[in-house]
């Protein structure tokens, strides 16, 4: 199967979806623990990952219909 535009670009939103996703659950683990105050900061981080996450959730949905379209 030849490697287009589009998968090329799907493959690389699912790196950065997976370095995001990762990232995030540092955030949520620190915010869970119980040792930790959770500051203003670590919320606002958590929600930008959140954000980021969809986002990057959403872009992968295009792409894969962009694939189908391709074909």
């Amino acid at each position: 199967m030849q490697t287009t535009a589009f998968m090329i670009y799907k493959e690389v939103l699912e790196k950065r979806l997976a370095r995001k996703r990762e990232q995030l659950t540092e955030i949520e683990t620190s915010i869970n623990s119980a040792n930790d105050v959770v500051t203003a900061q670590d919320k606002r981080r958590y929600i930008e990952l959140k954000a980021v996450v969809n986002e990057l959730e959403n872009c992968i949905d295009i792409a894969e219909s962009m694939i189908k379209l391709e074909k």
